[in-house]
């Protein structure tokens, strides 16, 4: 949805581009000190809603500056413009930085900044996980730049996002070689396509992280092929971007050798294709010269990636068990025909239970996307009916992703079915790297078919649609109340209230928490303990101070008491994000208020709450007992 340009050329930008430049800049400027100004004291269910209006004032008129300098202006008022929206941009994401988050991520993310700590330690190192390449990152970053360890996660995620902002249209300027090309793709970077908050997330995750990277493998990839970087030294199957792209597959398989799988399946496309067309090209054209006759081959690059992937996965249980997972998962659907899309129906049973349709959701959570694929899918239609030229560098680029649609789109649909169905959406984040390519050249084309078509009013209301559709996707970026999910962030007062808990707790004794338990936490502050002490309370037994003080989780703790631990994210998180859908008010409200004699309050920081639940005299077995 990036703005088309015109080819009109002029010897200057209109003056008053210029000044609205200025108070572009000035005013993102001030956005980023009011936001600075206002530091997270506590949990915020919705940093949106916690930043100060000035800070979205700012953002979002830098944008529309952009946007407009874009369309208007020429040469480096027009770069200027893209620059300016795009540092916008960079500061929306940055934004849990700015506003001096403690940590901003939750789940996955507390346990990956645990190993992070522990890789400084001699004891666990580089070659005790399977995606070492993230931790190493922020681990670097964190070094380098003298802050926590949390913050150099934190530093990661967006330095793969600012390289994502880079190489989408740097990738796209490789096929295309025209500047409105890129000024496309660098809207449709700002789009952060790949984020759904499903299953790739804006907080530290290591899947993501490698599908925000894969756009620099991407450029490399495109400059081989294109034997652009040409140097007289080398021979003519190889060029500079050939030495550095085994460098960028092996960073590929280290942070993430899932979405190296992903990135193989679609070299071994990109070569067979290669060899298909060339084939074809000299049996029916022996003297032609299209696109994908002049592109190099890449046989080497795929046998090492094949061969590096081989060796480096099958020596971590992981790989293993997921591939058991997947196997299991698709036999049975085959056998009883149901379980597909198990996370997207729980979403959506959950929505409907809150009174969200499942409309609403999906607009909220995939409309740009949807845009998108639609967008692509119609160009690459274009280019197989022959409306649009394909033995041009991008045409053939476009080809490439096409026909590895018939190759990665079986390997990720049987993904959407059963319990693994949430990696489905981990690699339809990495899909939509290469739709936003795709789109990104279709509206290339689009707009070099317009020409100087549009008038001063419709590029203004371009630029407000481009704006308007940057909103309407960043809007979903961040987890909050919008999309009915709680901010990831974890304050200080949990780290601080959690590490208390498990540094004082009786031994043998279990701690027991909301919904998610302390597990997560023991992993991110490396104070490990018996798993069958980390107990988690459901809504049915938190409904009740009787059930509270009965609730007995595991067998395994012969303590007659366990600590209840209560926090402000518990209750934002389920009285606000969730809408009440599982814990109600009165649930926290009997425990803070209640004076129930088997319940005492043992500590406090403001935001975190660690209750003494004595049970003596009650039965000290789980009321049912599981194999699990």
């Amino acid at each position: 949805m990036s703005p088309p340009l015109s080819r009109r050329s002029e010897p200057t930008s209109p003056r008053w581009t210029r000044a609205l430049l200025l108070v572009g800049f000035l005013g993102l400027a001030v956005a980023v000190l009011a936001a600075r100004s206002k530091p997270a004291t506590g949990y915020e269910v919705s940093i949106y809603a916690a930043t100060p209006p000035a800070f979205w004032v700012g953002v979002v008129g830098a944008a529309a500056v952009g946007a407009v300098a874009t369309l208007f202006g020429r040469n480096l008022v027009r770069a200027a413009g893209v620059g300016l929206a795009g540092l916008a941009t960079v500061a929306f994401l940055s934004l849990p930085l700015v506003r001096g988050y403690y940590y901003y991520g939750s789940g996955d993310a507390l346990t990956h900044l645990g190993w992070a700590k522990r890789m400084l330690n001699p004891e666990f190192g580089f070659f005790d996980i399977i995606y070492p390449g993230g931790h190493s990152l922020a681990l670097f970053l964190s070094q380098s730049m003298g802050v926590p360890v949390r913050w150099g996660m934190m530093y990661a995620m967006l330095t793969v996002s600012v390289l994502a902002l880079l190489f989408v249209p740097l990738a796209v300027w490789v096929v295309t070689r025209d500047s409105r090309a890129v000024v496309i793709a660098a809207f449709t970077a700002m789009l952060m396509l790949p984020i759904n908050n499903i299953s790739t997330h804006s907080h530290f995750h290591s899947y993501t992280l490698t599908t925000l990277y894969f756009p620099f493998v991407l450029y490399l990839l495109f400059k081989h092929l294109t034997r652009s970087a040409e140097d007289t030294a080398l021979p003519s199957w190889a060029s500079a971007a050939s030495l550095v792209l085994p460098v960028a597959l092996m960073a590929n398989v280290f942070y993430h050798p899932q979405v190296a799988v992903n990135v193989l399946i679609f070299m071994g496309t990109v070569l067979a294709v290669g060899l298909v067309w060339r084939r074809r090209v000299r049996v029916s054209h022996p003297t032609a010269t299209d696109g994908g006759q002049r592109h190099r081959l890449i046989v080497g690059q795929v046998v090492f990636l094949a061969v590096l992937l081989a060796v480096w996965a099958t020596q971590y249980q992981q790989t293993f068990t997921l591939l058991n997972n997947v196997y299991l998962s698709a036999q049975a659907f085959l056998t009883t025909g149901t379980g597909a899309g198990q996370v997207a129906a729980q979403r959506g049973g959950s929505a409907q239970s809150i009174g969200v349709s499942i409309v609403e959701l999906f607009v909220k959570l995939f409309a740009v996307n949807a845009i998108y694929v639609v967008i692509a899918t119609a160009f690459m239609a274009a280019l197989v009916f022959g409306m649009v030229s394909g033995r041009s560098d991008s045409g053939v680029a476009v080809a490439y992703i096409g026909f590895s649609a018939f190759t990665l789109g079986p390997f990720f649909a049987v993904q959407f079915i059963g319990d693994v169905s949430g990696y489905f959406f981990r690699h339809f984040g990495f899909a939509m790297v290469l739709v936003g390519i795709v789109g990104a050249i279709a509206l290339y084309h689009l707009s070099d078919a317009i020409g100087d078509a549009l008038d001063g009013r419709e590029r203004a209301v371009v630029s407000v649609l481009t704006v308007a559709v940057l909103c309407l996707s960043l809007a979903a970026f961040f987890p909050s109340p919008y999309m009915y999910n709680p901010s990831p962030q974890s304050p200080e007062q949990q780290f601080v209230g959690y590490d208390t808990v498990f540094e004082h707790r009786a031994e043998g004794a279990a701690v027991a928490g909301i919904r998610g338990g302390p597990g997560r936490f023991s992993d991110a502050l490396n104070a490990e303990f018996d798993n069958r002490l980390k107990w988690t309370l459901s809504g049915s037994e938190f409904n009740s101070t009787q059930n509270v003080t009965r609730f007995r989780e595991y067998s395994y703790s012969e303590q007659p008491f366990y600590y209840l631990t209560v926090s402000e994210k518990d209750r934002a998180r389920e009285l606000v994000a969730y809408d009440s859908l599982r814990y109600e008010e009165g649930d926290f409200e009997r425990i803070a208020n209640g004076t129930h004699p088997r319940i005492s309050h043992i500590q406090t920081n403001g935001e975190f709450d660690t209750y003494y639940v004595d049970q003596r005299g009650y039965p000290l077995d789980p009321p049912e007992q599981t194999d699990d």
